[in-house]
Order: C-alpha cells, then sequence, then structure tokens
C-alpha cells in the first residue's frame, strides 16, 4: 500500500502469464496510471494501478533472492519501493518515482518466523513503519519507510478466516494497511494515523463478487489499497 491518498481511478487486472500481465501494466504506464498493489496466488499475477500526476516514473525489478544492487540502484534516484510479491520462483520488487509520500526505507528477509518479527520490531524503534509484506519460497520479506508517524502493530490468524473474525478485525482505529499468506496463516498489518478512516475487508474463491464490490465500494468514494490470495480465495481491502 501506498501512505498517501489514491486517486479514485483506478484499474485493475488479474493474467496468468508474466507477459500478459507485463503487457497490461505497459499500457496503463502509458496513460499515466501506476501501480499501487501487485500480487500473486493461484497461478495468477494481480495488479491494481491507479492514476497520478504526483508520480514520476515506475519500474519492476526481479531476482530469484530479493534484487538488493537493483533496488539500491533505484534508491540512488529518488524511487521507493511500493511493492513486493512472489510469484513462486522470483521476487517482484515494485518501485515508485516522486511524490509517493515515503521517505528513507529499508528491507530485510528471513528464513524464521521470529526472525522476522524480530526485524519489525527492531525497524518500530528505529522509527520505521510497515508499508510492504511478502512470502515466498520460505522467506519472509519485509519494507518499512521511516517519518510516516503511524501507528502500528500487527495480528497473526492461523487457520481459516471466519465470518467473525472478519468482522472483528477493526478493535481500534486502527485499520489494515497490508496483508500477506504468512506460511499457514494470515499476517496483518494494522496502522493508525494513516489518510484512511475506513475500511471493508471483502473475501471470494472468485472474481465475480469482488467485481461487484469493487464497482459498489468505488461508487461510495473507497479505492482498493491492498490483495492477498489466502487459502484459496482472494481477499480484497478497499478504504476511504
Amino acid at each position: 500500500m501506498i501512505p498517501q491518498q489514491i486517486s479514485l481511478r483506478q484499474s485493475t487486472a488479474s493474467r496468468g502469464s508474466w507477459k500478459d500481465i507485463m503487457d497490461y501494466i505497459k499500457e496503463k504506464w502509458d496513460k499515466d496510471y501506476y501501480i499501487t498493489d501487485f500480487v500473486y496466488g493461484n497461478g495468477q499475477y494481480c495488479v491494481v494501478m491507479c492514476y497520478s500526476s504526483d508520480w514520476d516514473g515506475q519500474a519492476i525489478r526481479t531476482g530469484k533472492t530479493f534484487p538488493k544492487e537493483k533496488v539500491d540502484e533505484l534508491w540512488n534516484k529518488d524511487y521507493h519501493i511500493t511493492s513486493v510479491a512472489h510469484d513462486g520462483e522470483d521476487w517482484i520488487v515494485v518501485m515508485t518515482g516522486g511524490n509517493t509520500g515515503l521517505n528513507a526505507q529499508s528491507w530485510f528477509t528471513r528464513t524464521k518466523w521470529d526472525d522476522f518479527k524480530s526485524e519489525i520490531q527492531k525497524g518500530w524503534n528505529d522509527g520505521y513503519d510497515i508499508t510492504c509484506v511478502s512470502y515466498g519460497n520460505g522467506t519472509y520479506c519485509g519494507v518499512m519507510s521511516k517519518n510516516l508517524n503511524w501507528s502500528q502493530s500487527w495480528n497473526f490468524i492461523s487457520g481459516e478466516i471466519t465470518n467473525k473474525e472478519m468482522d472483528n478485525m477493526y478493535p481500534d482505529e486502527k485499520i489494515i494497511t497490508d496483508l500477506m499468506d504468512a506460511n499457514g496463516g494470515l499476517f496483518l498489518v494494522r496502522s493508525g494515523r494513516t489518510p484512511y478512516d475506513d475500511q471493508g475487508l471483502f473475501k471470494s474463491s472468485s472474481w465475480e463478487p469482488l467485481n461487484k464490490k469493487m464497482t459498489e465500494y468505488w461508487d461510495k468514494g473507497y479505492v482498493i489499497t491492498s490483495f492477498c490470495f489466502y487459502r484459496g480465495e482472494w481477499y480484497m481491502l478497499m478504504s476511504k
């Protein structure tokens, strides 16, 4: 999720091949749309894009391991990491230039769950907030950014997510700013003091119900802020 208000002019696509999803992305880039979320699940690449006049350039970098050198190169050009995914073979890192609202960043990968949690706490202690999380091929990845002044916590829910749990994910004023399938459980990043104050979380094993929710909530002024595939279902966050 990008930590700023996202344009209501959004577009989404799901494709089964890398070439097809990149063709869609390039077509939208030519029309000044930028990726705000990129995920992979159930053999499908899913991308959310929005129109922006504030952002200036976007690039995708990939690697069998997290592409550190490619990320460093774009950091030096004032790009920031705005989305991370893993497609079962490669890490996919989306980096964006312009006014993203992000400042100094750090990233880390860990193969052990306890080490991943410890790195998040270290980042919080140093004044960073979580902006992206992803999991793939036995490795957890976190991206953290500084000077956002969010108030964060996280939840881990194992097994199937019931409707009751879906209804009780907002015990305070925090909203969910990212979520991922964390090797057997749903990991949710919850943040306060973001630009958003209301949210809906929806899930379905097929796209048709989610497409209906998109249209319904777009009409109410909500935007898609995150997707995730977990235990045979797509999870969609819409915020305003």
